[in-house]
């Protein structure tokens, strides 16, 4: 299929650290779209949180949280997978941080809707990874290197993460404070077209999309283009290789940890 994402060819599991036992604890909820075919961005959210003192781990039982059965209308499906999930993350320490927006909004708010029963029990622990870095970085500025240089990245606001849960202001503040201008996609509440199992079902439908999107981020004269869920990036990502445009596709988590200190500043 034209524009089809690739897999990594290694997973963010099959890299992720143990616990050193040392620091405050942090778990890693990577989802299968981030383990399985963007991994930098568990990468990167593993190496802020590093940074800034944690100790991470990451359950290696982890699998789907169950948004793309429900979204394939299969709820009792959707429910065992989230009861799984919630299994495996159940004697992790600290916040649950994800670096994937729709499975942050579909474990904290939809699961309930699906009839998942337990997704309550950790719910309080979820975090989104755009706004928990942004208060990192708002309380430790220190924690990313000062540069003259401020790089354009042109921000992709996913349809879950601006309408769903309301970010908006957000990911562009947390650019902004680690040293990046962003430029506004025209017409961002427009879908890119991955939506999920849209993209599998609909995949003329969402290349046009893909296409519509490309077109507005290169009329943004911008070669960088970041958003916070990883399902949109690699579907952005993918067709634009078909197409051969010229960009990268990063998560925002990837841009502000290439911005780190060399070291950590400080252990918690």
């Amino acid at each position: 299929m034209a524009g089809a994402p690739k897999l990594a060819g290694r997973p963010y599991r099959d890299r992720a650290p143990q616990p050193r036992g040392r620091g405050e604890p942090l778990t890693i909820f990577a989802s299968c779209m981030a383990d399985r075919a963007l991994p930098e961005a568990a990468v990167a959210l593993e190496r802020i949180a590093v940074a800034a003192g944690f100790d991470v781990g990451f359950p290696k039982g982890q699998w789907c949280c169950g948004l793309i059965s429900a979204n394939a209308g299969d709820f009792a499906g959707a429910c065992k997978l989230n009861t799984s999930l919630v299994a495996s993350l159940r004697n992790s320490k600290g916040p649950i941080v994800t670096p994937s927006a729709s499975c942050f909004g579909a474990f904290t708010i939809d699961a309930a809707d699906w009839g998942a029963k337990r997704a309550s029990e950790l719910a309080p622990r979820f975090r989104d990874s755009t706004r928990f870095v942004l208060q990192l970085l708002e309380q430790r500025p220190e924690l990313v290197r000062r540069s003259d240089q401020r790089p354009r990245v042109a921000y992709h606001d996913s349809c879950q993460s601006l309408r769903q849960l309301g970010l908006k202001r957000e990911p562009r503040r947390l650019l902004e404070l680690a040293g990046y201008e962003v430029v506004d996609i025209p017409d961002i509440a427009k879908c890119c077209g991955f939506g999920g199992t849209f993209s599998v079902d609909w995949p003329g439908v969402a290349a046009r999309l893909a296409q519509w999107k490309l077109e507005a981020i290169a009329r943004t004269g911008c070669s960088l283009v970041a958003s916070d869920n990883p399902g949109c990036l690699v579907h952005i990502a993918a067709n634009a290789r078909a197409r051969r445009q010229e960009v990268r596709i990063a998560h925002v988590l990837e841009l502000v940890a290439e911005r780190l200190e060399p070291r950590p500043v400080s252990a918690r």
